[in-house]
């Protein structure tokens, strides 16, 4: 039934019909305004549609926003209609005035409305715009306080609808780029082979422009992830729909900041190899063979939570191949030229092992403990 539900929220209709409610209801209550102030009532079902589908901390405080940045836009047009004539000039004017005094950090990304209001009243207002000023002041207000409390009694989102999703692609994004790092090992392993032969090209730049794509591409996935994190978490509050979905709740937010977490260490193996280069000795390529092999076995379990509850075992080989990693950057180098691999495998290893431990407990809910002792 949940999966129904969110199914359905995530096709938009509990949100259309939300809106088509608080602005029906809103244009309904508009009209019962005494004159001229009901000539406006499209207005009401204007802000009604500002602020529903919001969470209700946003919709509450966007409402707010939405009102004042409207005020200043009508207070300059009407100030502005006061001592001149709707002309280019005085268009222009309220557009600049109306827009620096929207600017206030108080009115957020609702800024935009102060202009508009003020255009909304030179262009509809005409030589006497005190009826209209009037009118967008009630009906815009009241409409919002509409879409707040058809917002708060029907479906209040949690926030469910964009953090999931978010999280799931973050998680595949982990694996893909998990599995193009093992290719890199691998063409680094070949490029060896090349330098040996007299090449001079050890794919450096090819290099550089995977990890740098790969960089960009999760560092994206990673801000809409916070982002979605940020509005679940807004969701909850004054929420009377969260005391129903606490647990759940709960335990989206804490796989999606654990998914934060491995994308992060991922990052940082981005980095890593990066600054690697061709091997320069067979204890090197015996050293990237194990972080190839690691790499693989960690993609493989990130992509199939599922398969990693239901099989135990694919997340331990996982950690074994992280560990022989581990224990081969351990090992003293012998290569002469100075090369750092001992110390920027081992922290790939490092990062892996966390990245993975991580998603174990915290994503796919693996049982690692020895069958015998259960």
């Amino acid at each position: 039934m949940h999966k129904i539900l969110w199914q359905i929220r995530r096709w938009g209709v509990t949100t259309a019909v939300k809106a088509a409610l608080a602005c029906g209801l809103a244009f309904y209550l508009g009209s019962l305004l005494p004159a001229p102030i009901d000539e406006y009532k499209y207005y009401a079902a204007l802000g009604a549609f500002t602020v529903v589908g919001l969470v209700l901390a946003d919709s509450v405080k966007e409402s707010l926003q939405v009102f004042g940045a409207v005020t200043v836009g009508v207070a300059v047009a009407v100030l502005v209609q006061a001592v001149a004539w709707t002309n280019s000039v005085t268009v222009a004017l309220t557009v600049a005035i109306s827009y620096m005094l929207g600017m206030t950090r108080f009115f957020g990304v609702q800024r935009s409305w102060a202009p508009l209001a003020g255009l909304f009243v030179l262009a509809a207002g005409g030589p006497d715009p005190e009826p209209m000023a009037l009118g967008y002041l009630v009906q815009l207000p009241m409409g919002a306080l509409v879409g707040v409390v058809v917002n708060t009694l029907l479906l209040a989102p949690l926030g469910e609808e964009d953090l999931e999703p978010a999280a799931n692609q973050t998680l595949k994004l982990l694996a893909h780029q998990m599995g193009s790092y093992a290719d890199l090992l691998q063409e680094q392993r070949s490029a060896a082979k090349q330098v040996e032969d007299g090449a001079r090209d050890d794919g450096a730049a090819h290099r550089d422009d995977i990890v740098h794509a790969n960089v960009v591409q999760l560092e994206d996935a990673q801000a809409r992830l916070r982002t979605a994190v940020g509005r679940a978490r807004r969701a909850g509050r004054g929420n009377p729909r969260s005391r129903f979905n606490a647990a759940r709740q709960s335990s989206v937010l804490k796989r999606a900041e654990a998914v934060n977490r491995c994308s992060a260490t991922l990052l940082a193996a981005g980095v890593v190899l990066a600054q690697s280069s061709a091997p320069a000795d067979e204890q090197g390529l015996a050293l990237r063979r194990h972080a190839e092999d690691a790499l693989r076995r960690a993609g493989t379990v990130l992509a199939d939570p599922p398969a990693a509850r239901e099989q135990p075992d694919l997340v331990r080989e996982a950690e074994e191949c992280i560990d022989r990693m581990l224990r081969a950057s351990a090992a003293p180098s012998s290569a002469s030229d100075g090369s750092l691999d001992h110390v920027l495998f081992g922290a790939l290893a490092v990062t892996l092992r966390d990245c993975v431990e991580t998603f174990a407990r915290q994503i796919a809910d693996v049982d690692l403990s020895d069958p015998q002792e259960r």
